[in-house]
């Protein structure tokens, strides 16, 4: 596995597959090996990067010094070192704290960027649902049995699956204590000033099933991003890409690919002009 060192952390990843860059970064609740089930389907046709998170999995951290402002300097470092041209980007949850912000300063880095089950960093009044977040996840850093529908799996997943619950469970306990209560400072909102040029296309996705951030708060992110588009899976919770993972790789297949029908497209006209 390589790593790579930033400013008070050595960040671990996962590189595999040959073809355009495909880039996953997980949430607060587990680590990149989350993402096996994508891991599999996109390394077909693409070279697939996993990033850990600082202090989550691999990848250890000063504690002390962690703040969730560090994170899309952390993923403009992983770009510079492993992708040499835009690079299509998948974010879940916390995650979009690593995107988006990077995607509105540095946009030509981005063929296209999908946020899941996240509240996101663009700011507006379903930002509330984060002090829920944050304490939920207080709770779990406390040592507290909080039962997996509160941290957004479906019943019904809960229900059927629970070997996959116990084995997102043990790696989440592969991850460093650190204090994710910050992710609510004033200093990460990305306010509608910040949206002015933003021109990557986004396309913001969540559960209905999902007891942790509710199963419309993706779609109150969406109106604060310009131009975003949405899509809602009525049979997972928070992590749709976890529960039913053969749907969720489907609709993020589909809309890089009209994605870059639509550039295609585009560049033809552009040609014949």
């Amino acid at each position: 596995m390589p790593f790579l060192d930033v400013p008070n952390a050595r960040l671990r990843y996962d590189v595999v597959g040959d073809g355009p860059p495909m880039i996953f970064v997980h949430g607060a609740g587990a680590n990149s090996t989350v993402f096996f089930q994508q891991v599999a389907h996109f390394q077909r046709t693409r070279r697939v990067i996993c990033l850990d998170m600082r202090g989550f999995g691999g990848s250890i951290c000063d504690a002390a010094t962690f703040h969730p402002r560090l994170f899309s300097q952390d993923l403009a470092r992983l770009m510079d070192a492993e992708v040499s041209e835009p690079a299509a980007v998948v974010c879940q949850s916390m995650g979009a704290w690593s995107g988006l912000p990077l995607a509105v300063r540095e946009p030509e880095r981005f063929t296209g960027l999908v946020l899941s089950g996240s509240p996101t960093p663009a700011y507006g009044p379903h930002h509330k649902v984060l002090e829920q977040v944050s304490e939920r996840f207080r709770r779990v850093a406390a040592g507290e049995a909080v039962p997996p529908q509160d941290l957004g799996f479906s019943e019904r997943f809960v229900a059927e699956r629970p070997e996959l619950i116990a084995l997102y469970q043990m790696l989440a306990r592969m991850n460093q204590k650190v204090d994710l209560s910050t992710i609510t400072d004033a200093e990460l909102r990305i306010m509608p000033e910040h949206f002015s040029d933003y021109r990557v296309p986004t396309l913001v996705m969540g559960g209905v099933q999902n007891r942790l951030i509710g199963g419309e708060t993706h779609l109150a992110a969406a109106r604060c991003i310009p131009g975003a588009r949405t899509y809602t899976f009525t049979e997972s919770g928070h992590s749709s890409y976890f529960e039913e993972p053969q749907h969720y790789n489907s609709v993020v297949e589909n809309f890089f690919d009209d994605i870059e029908e639509e550039r295609g497209v585009a560049e033809k006209e552009s040609d014949a002009c």
